[in-house]
């Protein structure tokens, strides 16, 4: 089933996304402001973007099955990289459009309206963003990172759109808005490619966060007087599912069924650390030669 949490906060992501898309474009028609076109253009992305996280948590959240044994945890990273190459693309369109009218800059109307309309939306848009940051940490979801750091990132474009038009209504310099226009397209495209990589990054089955991979060691050691050694330790990720394998080296005289139990204690301990975490323990012997063997007595 999928969790109710997960969706129900994408829902609100993309009926948010609408309204401040409506707002936004309000204020682009009462002003013609370059600056504010590019703001409601990162909207317009927020919307795609809102849409495509949901549909990716729906998928994320089935169980495995015959066709995706591994359960379907990766659809989180298409998302994110298709939310990243929308906003590289709305970047370029904004600057290509805030360009043509450096050229040929025009006075703006009804500044002072379009200003409130935009702080309205930036307000409106910090709190669901906060709001999305803590579930995504919650629930573990990369789907509602990335929709929540785009929804910071348009707050610091909002905030960035109204002191360039402040500057602009108060000293009547036609260039302020192309050019606050350019630097925000700019700051748009670089946001696209930094949520492209992260999402490249899962896709590519990279390893556990350092921290988190400690956590498996820390309690790897505190099973030492019954583990030999461990090595072959491997880790990833997909959305909120974590995959991880390794040998462990048991005493060669410890009978199968302790050494079936003691993995999955170390499984059981590592799971309530790390939820979601599936585990692969490949259990070898250790050599005739091992020291810690020497003069052990024989199990039963």
């Amino acid at each position: 089933m999928v969790p109710q949490v997960r969706v129900r906060a994408a829902l609100v992501s993309v009926a948010v996304s609408l309204a401040l898309l409506a707002l936004k474009f309000a204020a682009y028609l009462l002003t013609d402001s370059a600056a504010i076109l590019s703001d409601a253009a990162e909207s317009v992305v927020n919307v795609l973007a809102a849409n495509i996280a949901l549909i990716s948590l729906v998928i994320a959240s089935r169980p495995p099955d015959e066709g995706h044994q591994y359960g379907h945890g990766k659809a989180e990273y298409v998302s994110s990289a298709s939310e990243g190459a929308m906003i590289f693309l709305a970047g370029a369109v904004v600057i290509g459009n805030a360009v043509r009218r450096l050229a040929r800059p025009l006075p703006l109307e009804y500044l002072p309206a379009g200003v409130v309309l935009v702080a309205l939306a930036a307000a409106v848009n910090y709190l669901v963003a906060r709001w999305l940051l803590q579930i995504s940490r919650r629930q573990d979801s990369a789907a509602l990172e990335a929709d929540a750091r785009h929804l910071f990132a348009d707050v610091t474009t909002s905030v960035a759109v109204i002191v360039g038009l402040g500057v602009q209504l108060s000293t009547d310099l036609l260039w302020v808005d192309p050019v606050v226009g350019i630097l925000v397209g700019g700051h748009i495209i670089r946001m696209g490619w930094q949520v492209y990589q992260s999402s490249l990054a899962g896709l590519m089955d990279t390893r556990l966060p350092e921290d988190e991979e400690a956590e498996v060691r820390h309690i790897l050691a505190d099973h030492a007087d019954e583990i030999v050694e461990y090595h072959a330790l491997r880790t990833r990720k997909a959305g909120r599912d974590r995959f991880m394998d390794l040998h462990l080296v048991l005493h060669r005289t410890m009978p199968v069924g302790q050494a079936h139990t003691l993995c999955d204690d170390l499984e059981a301990h590592i799971q309530a650390a790390l939820p979601h975490t599936d585990i692969t323990i490949h259990v070898e012997p250790c050599p005739v030669s091992c020291a810690r063997c020497a003069g052990l007595p024989a199990r039963t």
